[in-house]
């Protein structure tokens, strides 16, 4: 009787500890590559040069909420330095 409960206290320890192993705790990380070009775009009706980021203006979206992390990799294929801020 007295192995059962030992046998009993084993597996809930290793299903416990199983259970620990599977948690992740860690913040998200979220990938992005961007193309950084010239295009034409039509503000209001009126074709002007412009800056695209893969091919789109505005850019693309960040899909993304608080404490995720981004790693953004900017493809730079303009004639002059890009700054990107937010």
């Amino acid at each position: 009787m007295g192995g059962y409960k030992i046998l009993n206290s084993l597996i809930k320890v290793v299903s416990l500890l199983f259970l620990l192993h599977c948690v992740n705790g860690e913040d998200p990380y979220r990938f992005y590559n961007w193309k950084v070009t010239y295009g034409n775009i039509y503000p209001l009706g009126v074709k002007q040069q412009g800056i695209l980021i893969n091919g789109m203006f505005p850019g693309p979206q960040i899909s993304c909420v608080t404490n995720d992390n981004l790693i953004i990799s900017v493809h730079n294929h303009l004639n002059e330095p890009f700054l990107i801020s937010w």
